[in-house]
């Protein structure tokens, strides 16, 4: 049986780094390599091994520059184009796929719940667009935990010729990657705003944070075995691609 999954809080950037007319949030960890991704609101996060040196960040950085300016411009079109989610009244919120309709209403206790016609809210004050978000985003948590964890099962049974380890899951919301895997506790953390998105991008996510616990790093090895896992990734990777996280 699956272990029941648990949510959790996004952990702070320990500071930031400028270098090149850049600047980007920082977070040292235990890890091998360096890695910059841009957000969802166009600012930067480099990750980093803990012994590596201002001076050698910075220089990742500076190198880095024309790469982060035509992301930005790509990122800028997409969000003109579709701008996302409206958190009131008569707004459209995406929810394993579909868009539904948001219903507002005013009231004492802060909930969000599915019904025939999409979401029904209701807030102390329905034109406060964050405490419409806040009450959506808890739905979010709430059906990952129910949904999240069938997936995860369905993805083992199809990865069962490569026999991996079964992952502790763990669900929060997160503002800068969809999902991380840490292979040497074997736990596997899903981002619980996927809920937006059809269960096959859902396992394909998975799929990618399973493939961490045979391979590391981001790879030849890792891509072969992804690619055996999820043929299909690829196309999986360029919807999520121009989608925000905020």
């Amino acid at each position: 049986m699956a272990k029941k999954a648990t949510v959790g809080k996004v952990r702070a950037s320990l500071r930031t780094i400028e270098a090149g007319g850049l600047r980007a949030e920082l977070v040292r960890t235990r890890r091998r390599s360096v890695s910059l991704q841009l957000l969802p609101d166009l600012g930067l996060l480099l990750r980093a091994p803990v012994n590596a040196s201002d001076e050698y960040l910075r220089d990742f950085l500076q190198r880095r520059e024309d790469w982060v300016r035509k992301h930005r411009a790509r990122l800028e079109a997409l969000r003109a184009e579709d701008p996302g989610p409206i958190w009131s009244a008569g707004g459209e919120v995406p929810f394993l796929g579909r868009k539904l309709l948001l219903d507002v209403k005013d009231g004492s206790r802060r909930s969000a719940r599915l019904d025939t016609e999409g979401i029904a809210v209701v807030v102390p004050d329905p034109a406060d667009s964050r405490a419409v978000r806040a009450a959506v985003e808890r739905l979010y948590a709430r059906e990952a935990a129910k949904r999240f964890p069938p997936l995860l099962d369905a993805c083992l049974e199809r990865a069962a010729p490569h026999r991996l380890p079964r992952p502790e899951l763990r669900l929060r919301a997160m503002r800068s990657r969809w999902g991380s895997c840490d292979p040497v506790k074997k736990i596997v953390t899903l981002n619980t705003r996927l809920l937006r998105f059809r269960p096959e991008i859902i396992e394909y996510v998975i799929m990618h944070e399973l493939s961490h616990l045979r391979h590391r790093g981001h790879d030849a090895r890792f891509y072969a075995f992804l690619e055996r896992l999820c043929p299909e990734w690829k196309s999986m990777r360029r919807q999520l691609a121009g989608v925000f996280l905020d």
